[in-house]
């Protein structure tokens, strides 16, 4: 993962009294185009990291809201391809370090409005072949890698949003949430 990214604990975020129920959607991209063979992946990674957050939690069509998170890899994949060729050309003897990098868009409506927060960055370095990985990164299988940055990238738009009062312990409208009635004494409902 790239060290030159600041790191962002769940300490970092305001906890809220009862979590946001949102019905999460997600979709990753390579370099601008829908890549569904990481979606699934994507989304439970996105579900796990917003449970872990105690501000938002997955919820189905019965949210108060929807949080869409999209990931796109920009990738050079001709210079990839000619880094990988040249590390196969020497039979691994010759290695190379490859950087991908990755920005996240997130989208939240909730009471019918609606706040975006792009171009969140991170990367990750991926060595191939003989070679070390530049000083300060730490050596992950590319899943753990792929998903740490996810969450760091996430946990930094929550907490971009709870600075900016988009999410500063905003109320949720009790009509919004169908089953709120019946959690009303009978007297008021």
């Amino acid at each position: 993962m790239d060290p030159s990214v600041p790191k962002i604990s769940y300490d970092a975020l305001q906890k809220r009294q009862e979590s946001l129920k949102l019905k999460v959607t997600t979709e990753f991209q390579r370099n601008g185009k829908a890549f569904p063979r990481v979606n699934a992946m994507l989304k439970d990674s996105t579900e796990r990291i917003l449970r872990g957050t105690g501000v938002i939690v997955p919820a189905g069509d019965d949210g108060a809201g929807t949080i869409e998170v999209t990931v796109n890899n920009i990738a050079d994949i001709g210079a990839a391809a000619a880094k990988g060729a040249g590390v196969g050309l020497t039979f691994g003897l010759a290695g190379t370090t490859v950087m991908d990098n990755y920005e996240l868009t997130v989208s939240v409506n909730i009471n019918g409005k609606t706040f975006t927060h792009t171009a969140i960055k991170h990367a990750i370095y991926s060595a191939i072949g003989n070679t070390s990985l530049p000083p300060g990164i730490e050596g992950l299988p590319t899943n753990v890698a792929f998903e740490r940055a996810l969450e760091q990238m996430l946990l930094k738009a929550i907490v971009d949003m709870q600075k900016s009062g988009e999410l500063a312990m905003m109320p949720v409208r009790v009509d919004s949430i169908p089953y709120a009635m019946n959690r009303l004494p009978s007297m008021f409902r």
